[in-house]
């Protein structure tokens, strides 16, 4: 899709389009269109019904980092809903909007305090998609927060029905040193009886391969 295409969809008729053109911003990283796709964004949360353009708006202006939208990211985040696809994307794109450098893991940290199943796991979605390399001292509180995050109360009893939310930070381990997350992932492997992907990506981040991602 062209630039000017992209432009045109974001104000169709056709909420298909609108999710189209969301996409390919976030995809290309088409910062100059920025407010457009805020302005987008804006018209699209009046309509609950299209939840999924909205989940992908809310994904590409974290991409592009449009500081702009914490003023309606925020809110969703500190909402704290589980099993929330919105709540999901929001976290993500909150950790790229808040950060002060593509490696800072605080505001990760931040969320793994407090969130609920849709706001960890999409909180630590960002350090395996950005390949992010927090300080030690990050990567040792991150797995610390996380250690049992497969038992996290809003999953129990429905494991089959969600992902394990580890998934982000045992991918971003690939890239980290093994001296630091080699018990953590081995502990992943010993505890992924109902999500396999978790066991298979964790093998690869022990040999320092990083995954194909979901």
């Amino acid at each position: 899709m062209t630039k000017a295409e992209i432009i045109s969809q974001l104000t169709s008729n056709k909420s298909s389009d609108r999710r189209r053109a969301a996409k390919e911003i976030g995809k290309q990283k088409l910062i100059d269109v920025a407010e457009q796709l805020f302005d987008a964004f804006i018209e699209e949360i009046k309509d609950l019904r299209t939840w999924e353009t909205q989940y992908h708006m809310i994904l590409s202006l974290g991409l592009i980092d449009y500081k702009l939208a914490s003023k309606y990211i925020d809110p969703i985040v500190y909402k704290n809903k589980s099993h929330d696809m919105i709540t999901y994307a929001a976290a993500q794109t909150h950790v790229r909007l808040k950060r002060i450098s593509p490696s800072d893991a605080k505001p990760i940290i931040e969320l793994l305090r407090f969130g609920g199943l849709s706001l960890v796991d999409g909180a630590l979605t960002p350090l395996a998609y950005d390949k992010m390399q927090p300080c030690d001292d990050e990567i040792l509180e991150l797995i610390t927060l996380s250690w049992n995050l497969h038992q996290h109360r809003d999953r129990l009893g429905n494991e089959q029905a969600y992902c394990d939310p580890r998934y982000g930070l045992v991918a971003a381990c690939a890239g980290w040193n093994i001296e630091l997350t080699s018990k953590f992932l081995r502990h992943c492997i010993d505890t992924s009886e109902t999500d396999k992907a978790i066991r298979s990506i964790a093998e690869n981040s022990l040999r320092s391969k990083y995954s194909k991602l979901r």
